[in-house]
């Protein structure tokens, strides 16, 4: 590991921050959403989908503007790839010209036209703009240490788009490299902005990768663990290679070694109902650990309402010490978890109530700053 991302991991230790989505959804919701965000995770502050706002901000729709072959039917909310028709083959030239142009520069600012194609605007996000213009006009309680965005994993969205027959995008190799690169750029785009608007905050973006969970069950028999590790690592080699940390977030029990392998800096994984599951990987993890990995524990339950209800901030302190534990008994040093691990909740907040949201991400806090005060970690 070397010594810029040494630092950089010491600087993630204990810390805390957000998943994904949010519930608010009035005329105000992507201000109200921000407000929150940068009140509560403002040393690593992300931008949120609002599903219940906005319904471009369906998680694979939300990635899918300028994604070669896409069609939608307005009218019914559906969506698919067609990849017979003469602009899908336009589309997708063109898509490998600027993968290749962007991707093979020294810095991602010398094509910025080029990748401004792949930007994530409005409809399909309400709240990235406002996250950027407050990260460039200073509007935050302090300088970011981290800024996190997001995209749809590539498995997932493969998995959960199908082409203009009905079969899954995933089991059509070119439309699945359409979508590894059109996410990969739309990863990078945000780097590009986050860095711009903010330079002294490191970018960290996670892929979103619920369906990895499902991968060797009877639902996806035919799937090679080596062709989704594949997928994983080639977006999560962009995103480094820009300077940036790559993360994945899958809040069910999956096979591990998908995420180990991949090469991510930061797996993300529900440690309030899964640390026993995570924890049958300890002797990967440890080394994965000792390579500069870092473990991000979903620690606050949110796909859970009544497990969240019953929560304050001396159960959840003991719930993460459980998990902690678990490993532990794997022989894995504490210490050096307790270096290369940061907090968030479960998953998303969407399915939430605001009150119960604003719970989860508050529990987060409150837990990063017991546990900093409990270790040393200057706050």
């Amino acid at each position: 590991m070397n010594n810029s991302l040494d630092t950089t991991i010491k600087k993630l230790s204990l810390s805390y921050t957000g998943i994904g989505s949010l519930p608010f959804k009035n005329d105000n919701a992507p201000y109200e959403a921000m407000d929150y965000v940068f009140e509560c995770c403002a040393d690593f502050p992300y931008w949120a989908q609002l599903p219940h706002y906005k319904k471009e901000e369906d998680m694979t729709l939300q990635f899918s503007e300028n994604l070669a072959g896409i069609i939608y039917d307005e009218q019914e909310f559906k969506y698919y790839l067609d990849d017979t028709a003469d602009i899908f083959f336009e589309g997708l030239e063109n898509l490998f010209i600027d993968y290749e142009t962007i991707t093979s520069a020294h810095s991602l600012i010398e094509n910025e036209e080029i990748l401004d194609k792949y930007k994530i605007a409005k409809p399909y996000s309400n709240t990235i703009d406002i996250f950027i213009d407050r990260l460039k006009n200073k509007n935050y309680i302090k300088i970011p240490s981290f800024t996190k965005g997001s995209i749809t994993g590539p498995f997932t969205f493969s998995t959960s788009i199908c082409d203009k027959n009905g079969k899954s995008a995933y089991y059509n190799e070119t439309l699945r490299e359409a979508i590894i690169k059109t996410l990969s750029l739309k990863a990078l785009w945000q780097i590009k902005e986050f860095k711009k608007a903010c330079p002294q905050a490191m970018p960290v973006i996670f892929m979103d990768e619920p369906s990895i969970s499902q991968v060797g069950s009877c639902a996806f028999v035919t799937v090679k663990k080596d062709d989704v590790t594949f997928m994983l690592k080639t977006i999560s080699d962009d995103i480094k290679k820009f300077g940036a940390l790559s993360g994945i977030h899958c809040c069910g029990k999956t096979d591990w070694d998908i995420a180990i392998e991949s090469g991510v800096n930061i797996i993300n994984f529900d440690a309030y109902f899964y640390s026993q599951s995570v924890g049958t990987y300890a002797e990967k993890l440890e080394n994965y650990i000792k390579n500069g990995g870092v473990l991000s524990f979903g620690i606050v339950p949110t796909l859970d309402k009544d497990a969240l209800e019953s929560l304050d901030v001396s159960k959840i302190y003991n719930k993460f010490k459980e998990a902690l534990d678990c490993f532990v008994s794997k022989n894995i040093d504490k210490t050096l978890i307790l270096d290369h691990c940061f907090i968030t909740p479960s998953c998303g907040c969407g399915s939430l109530n605001i009150e119960m949201a604003k719970k989860a991400l508050m529990l987060s806090k409150e837990l990063s700053e017991a546990l900093k005060k409990e270790n040393g970690v200057k706050l």
